[in-house]
């Protein structure tokens, strides 16, 4: 044996006796049931079945994240990951390389990384070689500043697992640090990071370290550093390949786990030791770990859950749970509050996506998160914390960095009140809150604050049109690009304004301000009446963008008046004649809708505002489209908006997505909220029509359910404090309600069941695009409403099926409408392409070709034709 190989064992034969003391029992019995030898420094444990469980190939460049309150690691499939515990950004390009006794260099993770996991409690990748298999465990512990590899090894050879890094001691986006530097701190088996100061450190290693690095002193050197971890059986240590000979000698090995941990902050160099030790001290990862399994778990089965015929968006309702609750982050400095969304920043950068708070961002999730049982953190996240940073004046902060804590963000940044729709969103999610909670103390103790914030927002209008106007607010839909050119009020703003308004009064009589509840309505009604007045172009059969300065409007047609729609904000013939247009290829893609018509000048399918779509955008249009009766194209956007879960990053969500090509940007952040929060907030509000009003103790169930949908059941469907579980199921006469309550006192029930277009029902009032007949009745433990109906006309196109680089190609249905006594659906679909679509009268479903016709294609090659019966 060489001297080298010689060294190297010793080395690893006094880590397996320091270590003995721990592993002794476990080590021993092995020993004495089999001739292999199993040697870990966690005992094993089961990680369990996750339901919720994807897995396919290792994508380089496909975003994963593992996620806790104070941590983060994320990275890309091939296993190159980045470490935070916020506000600090320790390291990048940590990855995993093997050397096995076949060749002189090590074999690099990257390049045999064969699959990936993703699961809610944290993710797996694999590698695999002829002579071994290395499964990394990536987890972070729920409320740790810390982040846990477990490595589960078996090999047939002597293997030395090696971690290398580019280490960064960074605090995130704009703030600094000087002076960092990390060195190899022997008694912990860890490198330790810091900086001159040492008010930062963390420790970064393992009990099973058999080498590491020397690392310059007092600075970051050029070279990455390294640890090693040597794996195999007694006396059958790595050896340097001889010339010749066999590459090493036959073993077998299965060692799991094997602990990788980083632990530490801004905090004292004894503390961050002390979570590293508790972290890597016998049986704190299996705890850590059945921790983040038990809070999965109570997502999954203490919130809404769908059970529908549609696996893959009840698969993405649990999916969005899991994303919108890592959007809670506890920062030292600044408390807990949600964050927008994350993605790496490299090595060039310190901004983690967009991990920092979103005063916008926070209020649009806030819609979701309640609905979906997550009150709790809209409370802490939304309410209580932008509160705490609200200005002087009254209006809501648009991003705060993590970093804010450690500069003076709020005075010598441009960036703190950037957006002027965050003030009335805020307001808007804290009504909804409160409709959900019944949570009247919130109210009353933040009442301060949600009067000034009415008192910015109403001051915003100049000219007393009852809008709120972009150049003294702040921006509203657009950030950047030609068609924000002298906007004076824009329709997405305006529409969360006049919704804030309705919510802001009922707030105001329920803490006794009945004379300030009269004057928002009464402001309320002046906007609406100046939109309609000035917005609405007849001649287009649609809403305009934005009223501009010196009296003109702009009539581009945008996917903006969605938002507005969302909220029943705008007139119900009209709005329904908008839905039509929102429905059309020009602004809708098979992945989303395009926040600017195709047909327009300013079109640019990659620019951020002018074309490029947006889940975001999609769901306001997926809930206008159910808000006005247009249930087919609510539910083709949501199920855009859903398929983005598991098209890109696994589980994950992006942020914004070619407008021609289904492929999210290079510039957008992979794990976006308000990109996931839509999968919930069409779903809920709008295809299963749930209105909580928890402070009327009434629930309206006013359901669009797709037509070839028999039944769906939701769980959990968060009342006060109570909760309730509803089953929707067709009948041979009609629509059933069965509901049960789980605490609480009577509920008032309101059925209102959208019926097919021309359906007979007592009662029934007619829509442009469907019936609906109403029933009620007092919940009380237990309660069945049933909406008798016959006949009337529906139709199911086929379903999209769309794959990453391809163009829209589905067929859509634009509208549904009674013409002369016939139905008539007007569809959309590729120039010269038949399709099959289902057409249904009452009970009986016929198929029917449908072709296109194959000129005259706009510029994405569709065409209109109609179906008649």
């Amino acid at each position: 044996m060489r001297p080298d190989s010689t060294h190297i064992s010793l080395m690893r034969a006094r880590l397996a006796l320091a270590l003995l003391p721990l592993l002794a029992p476990r080590f021993v019995a092995a020993q004495t049931t089999r001739p292999d030898s199993v040697r870990s420094s966690v005992p094993y444990f089961p990680l369990g079945h996750s339901s919720l469980s994807l897995t396919g190939p290792a994508r380089p460049g496909a975003f994963i994240s593992a996620v806790g309150r104070r941590a983060i690691a994320m990275g890309t499939e091939d296993g190159r990951l980045e470490l935070w515990s916020w506000p600090i950004k320790w390291l990048h390009d940590f990855e995993l390389s093997f050397r096995v006794p076949k060749y002189v260099e090590p074999i690099p993770g990257h390049a045999i990384a064969r699959s990936v996991t993703e699961r809610p409690e944290g993710v797996t990748i694999e590698y695999a070689y002829e002579q071994f298999t290395v499964r990394q465990h990536i987890f972070v512990p729920l409320d740790e500043p810390a982040v846990i590899m477990l490595l589960e090894v078996d090999a047939v050879r002597p293997v030395d697992v090696i971690g290398q890094f580019v280490p960064d001691v960074h605090f995130a986006w704009p703030g600094s640090i000087g002076g960092q530097y990390i060195v190899w701190d022997q008694s912990a088996r860890a490198f330790l990071f810091s900086e001159s100061k040492r008010k930062v450190n963390a420790f970064l290693g393992s009990p099973a370290v058999t080498q590491a690095s020397d690392v310059p002193a007092h600075m970051l050197g050029a070279e990455r550093p390294r640890l090693v971890i040597g794996v195999g059986g007694e006396g059958e240590r790595y050896t340097t390949p001889r010339l010749g000979e066999p590459p090493g000698h036959n073993v077998n090995i299965h060692v799991a786990y094997i602990p990788i941990v980083l632990a530490g902050g801004e905090m004292a160099r004894d503390s961050a030791l002390a979570i590293y030790q508790r972290l890597t001290a016998l049986g704190a990862a299996e705890r850590a770990w059945r921790q983040r399994v038990a809070h999965a778990d109570s997502l999954r089965t203490m919130q809404l859950s769908l059970q529908s015929p549609d696996s893959l968006l009840d698969r993405a309702v649990e999916y969005a749970k899991v994303n919108l609750d890592e959007a809670l982050v506890c920062n030292p400095d600044l408390g807990c509050g949600l964050v927008a969304g994350y993605g790496l920043s490299g090595g060039a950068s310190d901004r983690p996506g967009f991990g920092w708070f979103f005063g916008g961002d926070a209020a649009i999730n806030a819609l979701a998160m309640v609905g979906a049982g997550q009150a709790g953190s809209v409370r802490q996240g939304v309410l209580r914390f932008f509160a705490k940073y609200q200005r002087a004046d009254g209006k809501i902060t648009h991003e705060i960095s993590q970093a804010a804590g450690k500069i003076a963000w709020f005075t010598e940044y441009p960036y703190a009140f950037y957006h002027g729709d965050t003030t009335p969103f805020w307001i808007l999610a804290f009504a909804e809150y409160w409709r959900q909670t019944a949570d009247t103390a919130l109210v009353r103790e933040l009442w301060p604050q949600l009067r000034k914030a009415y008192d910015w927002s109403r001051a915003t209008d100049t000219d007393g049109d009852g809008l709120m106007e972009n150049a003294s607010a702040g921006a509203g839909a657009l950030e950047v690009g030609d068609l924000q050119i002298g906007i004076r009020s824009d329709v997405y703003m305006s529409g969360v304004w006049i919704a804030a308004l309705d919510r802001f009064a009922r707030m105001a009589e329920a803490v006794g301000e009945r004379s300030l509840a009269d004057t928002a309505r009464a402001i309320r009604a002046t906007a609406i009446r100046t939109i309609e007045s000035r917005l609405w172009v007849g001649a287009r059969k649609q809403y305009a963008f934005a009223l501009l300065e010196g009296g003109a409007v702009n009539e581009t047609l945008t996917a903006w008046p969605g938002t507005a729609m969302s909220f029943d904000v705008l007139d119900p013939v009209r709005g329904a004649e908008m839905a039509a247009r929102l429905a059309s290829s020009t602004i809708m893609t098979d992945w989303g809708a395009r926040p600017l018509a195709a047909s327009s000048p300013l079109f640019d399918p990659l620019h951020y505002n002018n074309g490029a779509v947006w889940p975001f955008v999609t769901g306001w249009v997926a809930l206008a489209e159910y808000r006005y009766h247009n249930a087919p194209a609510g539910k083709f956007a949501l199920d855009a908006i859903a398929r983005t879960t598991f098209d890109e990053s696994r589980g994950r969500n992006p942020e914004v997505i070619s407008g021609r090509l289904y492929k999210a940007l290079d510039t957008a952040v992979p794990q976006q909220f308000f990109a996931t929060s839509m999968v919930l907030t069409p779903l809920i509000r709008g295809l299963l029509g749930i209105d909580v009003d928890a402070p009327a103790h009434r629930l309206t169930l006013a359901p669009h359910l797709p037509p070839d949908w028999d039944s769906v059941r939701v769980r959990n469907i968060p009342f006060g404090s109570a909760s309730v579980d509803v089953a929707f199921r067709r009948t041979a006469d009609g629509l059933r309600a069965e509901l049960k309550q789980r605490g609480g006192s009577a509920v008032d029930v309101v059925f209102s069941p959208s019926l097919p277009l021309g359906a007979k029902a007592a009662g029934a009032t007619s829509t442009a695009g469907d019936e609906h007949a109403t029933v009620r009745g007092l919940l009380r433990d237990a309660l069945t409403l049933t909406v008798a109906y016959s006949g009337g006309w529906s139709i199911v196109p086929p379903r999209s099926e769309i794959a990453i680089g391809d163009r829209s190609s589905a067929l859509r249905v634009v509208s549904e409408r009674i013409v002369a006594g016939r139905y008539t659906a007007t569809l959309e679909g590729r120039a010269g392409r038949a399709y099959r679509v289902r057409i249904g009268e009452g009970h009986v479903w016929r198929d029917t070709t449908v072709t296109f016709p194959s000129g005259a294609a706009n510029a994405d090659d569709f065409t209109i034709t109609t179906v008649i019966r």
